[in-house]
């Protein structure tokens, strides 16, 4: 086989492949189409109103904004067979009812009961929730472990999951958490009415530019990190088993303590609002944030 014919077949199949190549992107991107569906739903809400959420895994995203309504953007994202997405897209219930004081969005996820449908049971489905709300909203999240995100509301907040991922940003009013693990991020919180947060073995990394009202956070194995303005005053109540540890920035006048473990009560800055943290093997850190309040 002469080099000049060699040449030619190479740069045959060198087309033939490019030809295949960008003939089959098209077809996955239209397959990639047909594996999600998206809509929007819109809602008026007065200051003050509530949303609440049910959505047991994917996401629940939701902001604040300057705007009197709640805007409600579903992605159903599916991965699967083609007859495994029709079953879940056609058996999928998003639920939304509304008032002037509430909005509810409620995700239903299909409940398998046929033992021998196999070509049924190979597939990965969300729901992913990005939510759009006014500033002055109160927020009530409740999933089993979505992606949980809020941000620039003024309101309070409320969830529970069992391990969702969560962080909440620039927000004002009272925080209430309750779940079991995965790692909970506070940042740039005014808390206003108390704040307060209960897991098994969940992290928190909390930056609060304010706490106003009662705080208590607690976390079996999990450790926590607390951020406050130096110049704050409050009534501190650390409790921890004896593989705990706690540690202060702040000068704390405390009536009891040990490096590992035990009991520390006392006052920082005169004392203030009441703070109670425990824990029974994490580890708890009371940390100066920059600024005052």
């Amino acid at each position: 086989m002469t080099a000049t014919m060699r040449s030619s077949i190479l740069r045959t199949a060198l087309a033939v492949i490019t030809t295949a190549v960008f003939t089959a992107i098209p077809a996955l991107a239209s397959q990639s189409e047909q594996q999600q569906e998206k809509f929007q739903r819109s809602f008026a809400l007065n200051p003050g109103g509530t949303l609440r959420v049910e959505n047991y895994k994917g996401t629940i995203h939701v902001t604040g904004g300057n705007t009197n309504q709640v805007v409600v953007n579903v992605v159903k994202r599916f991965e699967g067979s083609e007859s495994a997405r029709k079953w879940w897209m056609d058996n999928l219930r998003i639920n939304f009812s509304n008032d002037s004081s509430r909005v509810a969005v409620e995700v239903k996820y299909p409940n398998m009961e046929c033992f021998f449908c196999w070509d049924l049971r190979e597939y990965s489905a969300v729901v992913e929730l990005e939510i759009q709300v006014p500033a002055k909203t109160n927020i009530d999240l409740d999933g089993y472990k979505p992606d949980i995100r809020v941000s620039s509301v003024q309101g309070d907040i409320r969830i529970k999951s069992y391990k969702a991922p969560m962080t909440i940003a620039s927000t004002v009013g009272a925080i209430h958490i309750e779940t079991y693990k995965d790692a909970i991020r506070l940042k740039d919180v005014a808390v206003r009415g108390g704040l307060e947060v209960t897991s098994y073995k969940a992290d928190m990394d909390i930056e609060a530019k304010s706490l106003d009202g009662a705080s208590r956070l607690e976390s079996d194995k999990g450790d926590i990190v607390l951020r406050v303005p130096s110049n704050i005053g409050l009534d501190v109540d650390y409790t921890g088993g004896r593989r705990g540890s706690f540690h202060s920035d702040f000068p704390l006048t405390a009536s009891a303590g040990s490096r590992f473990g035990g009991d520390v009560h006392g006052t920082i800055n005169q004392g203030g609002a009441h703070l109670r943290l425990r824990t029974v093997k994490g580890s708890v850190s009371l940390q100066k944030l920059g600024g005052t309040l």
